[in-house]
């Protein structure tokens, strides 16, 4: 069994189900927990600092930080941002780093009134703030010098929520893509069976007139055509009706469909039909996607009295398949007409089941009408 892809797994994941208001308390908690206690181990090993400093700091930190964070994520970006609001989000930026600031500034004192500090380092910054009032402490200039040490401060736990919120988008996109696909397709899928339902009735009274033909002349080829006719209805009644079908069962569909035609027209008439099946094996296709190129084909060429054809190439090299037909055309026949609901139900089956995976040239050159499909068939 085959493991998906690990985007495509985190993307199927439910968050709504699982990230309920008590996984969300769970994880901001055990967010800035770990985060303070490794602040704490920083402090004390690095810095040298006696238990009960590091406690202090690590405490001011986490009150600076946490205050900022839910500030910006739980009330600017809600009101601003989410709100297309993009010059009130700029200007609340200073905002944030002032209150920043002076959560800093009050802790400091805190700690310089009711701990005895004696790293020279903290020791000298503690007395600094003793001695500056909060308005020093706000002045532009402090602001632009503390931009740098506050973004180093908050920068682990903004880019935690910012990675989390990323991935719950993904996931709650590549859900919705999926529906989408999925309407699209069955939507599709309706045009499809619409279009079956105009095409039997057309394709069985000429083909029925065949036989018609050929039991008046007690053809040894009536039970042939009888059986290759069951096997054509038996295809594009209940098999495809799948996603996808075997390349085989669909080149067999086409090769009859042709043989089906060709008794309406002379032994001398120009109809080629190539199919080169040396390599097809297990390979898998959406089915009748080359079919409607075909009936028009035969819809709209072999009109010229002395030009007409039909050339109609299949092949599949290296699980890539190959189709192109070219037939003749009148003049006064536009490209329009040989698209209609039928073409651009193609298309767009093609955009959604062979994304980046399929190249479709449909071209009116004047006398003759061409279209080329190449499918990857890989998955």
């Amino acid at each position: 069994m085959t493991r998906r892809p690990f985007l495509e797994r985190l993307a199927a994941f439910n968050f709504d189900r699982f990230y309920t208001p008590r996984t969300r308390f769970l994880f901001h908690f055990l967010m800035w927990l770990i985060f303070t206690f490794l602040l704490q181990i920083t402090l004390f090993f690095d810095s040298s600092l006696p238990l009960n400093n590091t406690f202090a700091f690590a405490g001011r930190s986490l009150i600076c930080n946490m205050t900022l964070f839910y500030l910006f994520f739980y009330v600017v970006v809600p009101h601003t941002i989410l709100r297309n609001r993009i010059i009130l989000a700029i200007l609340s930026i200073p905002v944030c780093i002032i209150i920043w600031l002076i959560l800093n500034h009050v802790c400091l004192v805190f700690i310089g009134r009711h701990f005895k500090v004696e790293a020279p380092y903290y020791k000298q910054g503690i007395e600094a703030h003793l001695h500056r009032s909060i308005a020093s402490e706000i002045s532009p200039m402090n602001i632009l010098v503390g931009l740098v040490p506050i973004f180093y401060s908050i920068s682990p736990f903004f880019f935690t929520k910012i990675v989390f919120d990323i991935i719950r988008f993904y996931s709650k996109w590549f859900k919705s893509e999926k529906k989408t696909v999925k309407l699209e397709i069955e939507k599709l899928n309706l045009e499809k069976d619409f279009l079956k339902a105009q095409l039997n009735p057309h394709f069985l009274f000429n083909t029925l007139n065949n036989l018609y033909g050929l039991s008046l002349r007690s053809d040894p080829q009536t039970p042939l055509v009888i059986t290759q006719l069951s096997e054509m209805m038996r295809y594009t009644l209940y098999e495809s009706n799948a996603e996808m079908v075997p390349v085989a069962k669909e080149l067999e569909y086409l090769k009859n469909y042709v043989l089906m035609e060709k008794m309406r027209y002379k032994n001398n008439t120009d109809i080629t039909f190539n199919i080169d099946d040396s390599q097809v094996d297990r390979q898998m296709i959406a089915p009748l996607l080359t079919f409607t190129f075909v009936e028009n084909g035969f819809k709209y060429g072999l009109k010229s009295k002395n030009e007409g054809f039909i050339k109609i190439n299949i092949s599949v090299l290296d699980n890539i398949f190959y189709f192109t037909i070219v037939n003749d055309k009148t003049e006064k026949n536009t490209q329009k007409e040989f698209g209609g609901i039928g073409h651009e139900n193609v298309r767009k089956r093609l955009q959604l089941l062979y994304p980046e995976k399929h190249e479709l040239e449909i071209s009116d050159r004047g006398k003759t009408f061409y279209v080329g499909l190449v499918i990857n068939l890989q998955k």
